[in-house]
């Protein structure tokens, strides 16, 4: 049986090489595919003419309103001005602090927008539609995601997380950490701030300390 198998091995291997050709090398003639997969695809290269459309151009303006991967918008909160130009605009992933809440190697402290009452009421709205779920009303952690299993979730009245600086709530918000998602990509920059402003005051809601109460709202406790 050996005596018909050699040959016939060889004699296919040698059909193959001829029909396939030898790949990789240089020739003026089109090589023979048999099976191109999608090697050769019609195609424009960028920045080339195209006899298809009007313009001749082949690459094809974006979509009014169209917002490139990684570009913030001005928030303030998401009111652009009538010129549509505004300074807060920008692209993130820059290494600074208010983007990354590092200050070099460490993460850094401070809000780096006017913590008023309209940032404030902001970073409550925010944080009642992206972290109350898990967190709870309070950072307690006894959000409505808990009931259902979700058991993990770490409480944000917790000493650890009361000493962690600003910067670190931040990179948490925007990277996620644990069961938590990333909320970077959803959230504005501006947005994750006003939410660790928020979340700041939740704290202190929960933990403050009677002379730190102004006189005049500490009568309000009596009552």
């Amino acid at each position: 049986m050996l005596r018909y198998f050699f040959p016939s091995f060889i004699a296919v291997v040698v059909g193959v090489v001829a029909i396939a050709g030898f790949r990789g090398e240089h020739t003026s003639k089109a090589p023979r595919v048999l099976f191109p997969d999608m090697k050769w695809q019609p195609r424009y290269d960028p920045q080339h003419t195209s006899e298809f459309f009007a313009d001749g151009n082949s690459a094809r303006r974006p979509v009014d309103g169209t917002v490139p991967i990684g570009y913030e918008l001005a928030n303030r909160y998401y009111q652009m001005p009538a010129n549509n130009v505004s300074e807060d605009a920008h692209f993130t992933g820059q290494p600074d602090y208010q983007n990354t809440g590092r200050m070099g190697d460490v993460y850094g402290d401070g809000i780096p927008y006017p913590v008023d009452a309209g940032f404030m009421a902001r970073g409550q709205e925010r944080f009642n539609i992206s972290c109350m779920v898990c967190h709870g009303p309070s950072g307690a952690g006894d959000g409505i995601a808990k009931s259902y299993g979700l058991v993990t979730v770490a409480s944000l009245q917790d000493d650890r997380i009361r000493s962690m600086p600003d910067g670190q709530i931040f990179s948490t918000v925007t990277n996620g950490k644990n069961t938590m998602g990333a909320y970077g990509p959803l959230i504005s920059v501006e947005d994750r701030w006003a939410i660790v402003a928020y979340v700041r005051a939740l704290q202190k809601s929960q933990n403050a300390k009677l002379a730190e109460i102004p006189e005049d709202k500490q009568k309000d406790l009596n009552k």
